[in-house]
């Protein structure tokens, strides 16, 4: 239950990140449509994933103000992990009830203003202790789909370390290292189980880390 909810979430979140990033162009219609090909198989679970995530897409695309950033996107790879590490039930419930607080979250941040910052550098460095010790227990287990999160863990733990180190000049590595992560989860995600909803939620996690790599050079992140 707890990993269902957790899913739901991601995939609002993710898709609200990913919108904001897309705002400027249609990009987030093609972001829906790779979501779709990639879930159409996936159950009632992944259906109502790809509901949640079109849905938020859109929203973040019309208002722009969700945060779209390397750190934003590394982290939300980050709790992608998580969520495949938790056992999956195929909760339709707790997908929802886990996608309506992460809305909720989404809209009291929109309606913020003008706060401080969290420093992230410190963030960053536990987030990646925490995948290097996650990295290493999934490298323990033997057979071959151990190593494609392996490696996409070592990915993730590489943007953690340059965002930590390199603040906003390491935002393009950072997002390529991002992508190189989602996707790799995606990947495990679609062969390793009936996982379709954090497939879709990997899809707009990566999706939004590409497109905040094109935006790195005019759009300048606050460590």
């Amino acid at each position: 239950m707890i990993g269902d909810g957790l899913t739901g979430a991601l995939c609002v979140l993710a898709a609200l990140s990913a919108g904001s990033a897309m705002r400027v162009s249609s990009g987030w219609q093609a972001m829906s449509l790779i979501i779709a090909a990639v879930c159409c198989a996936s159950g009632a679970p992944g259906a109502i994933a790809l509901a949640l995530a079109v849905v938020a897409a859109v929203v973040g695309c019309r208002s722009g103000r969700f945060a779209s950033s390397a750190s934003t996107q590394s982290l939300l790879a980050t709790v992608a992990f998580v969520a495949w590490a938790l056992p999956q039930s195929g909760s339709v419930h707790a997908m929802l009830a886990g996608g309506a607080l992460a809305a909720l979250a989404g809209i009291l941040f929109m309606r913020r203003t003008s706060r401080e910052r969290l420093d992230v550098q410190s963030v960053h460095l536990a987030c990646a202790g925490a995948c290097a010790a996650l990295a290493y227990i999934l490298g323990a287990q033997s057979g071959a789909l151990a190593v494609l999160p392996v490696v996409a863990m070592i990915a993730l733990i590489g943007a953690h370390l340059a965002l930590a180190m390199g603040g906003s000049a390491a935002s393009p590595v950072a997002g390529l290292l991002s992508v190189t992560a989602a996707c790799g989860l995606m990947l495990t995600a679609a062969v390793g189980g009936p996982h379709g909803a954090l497939v879709v939620a990997c899809a707009a996690i990566a999706a939004g880390s590409a497109r905040s790599v094109a935006f790195a050079g005019p759009l300048r992140e606050t460590p």
